[in-house]
């Protein structure tokens, strides 16, 4: 499955459209991480903060969207996180180091998440 994602993920990056921001705002967005577990989310807010919840902690972020599709989390991080911004359709996106073919998070709405990675992991 995470190599499944992981080419998926390419695609997105090479062929996906830009992300908007209202896109972006729609959702509480899932995160699969290396713990093969769905146990963290990702919320945007039209103010420019964002919350990530993961093991039910959550720290908050301020973020920006740039015309070119880098979002920026602007917070105490120095430098300051960039990713370019794919989506495919409005279920799956991707953020990926600007300059670089790594993939930073790959986040489903809650809808693609059961559809792909539930029947996975359970």
């Amino acid at each position: 499955m995470f190599e499944y994602i992981n080419q998926l993920s390419m695609d997105i990056i090479f062929s996906g459209k830009q992300i908007s921001r209202e896109l972006l705002l729609a959702n509480p967005w899932h995160c699969l991480t290396e713990t093969r577990k769905i146990d963290c989310y990702y919320s945007f807010f039209e103010d420019g903060t964002s919350i990530k919840t993961e093991n039910g902690e959550e720290y908050e972020l301020d973020w920006i969207l740039t015309p070119e599709g880098i979002l920026e989390f602007i917070d105490d991080i120095d430098p300051p996180l960039r990713f370019e911004v794919k989506c495919l359709g409005n279920q799956m996106i991707v953020f990926k180091y600007p300059g670089d073919n790594m993939t930073g998070l790959v986040l489903f709405t809650e809808e693609k998440a059961k559809e792909v990675l539930i029947p996975f992991l359970n």
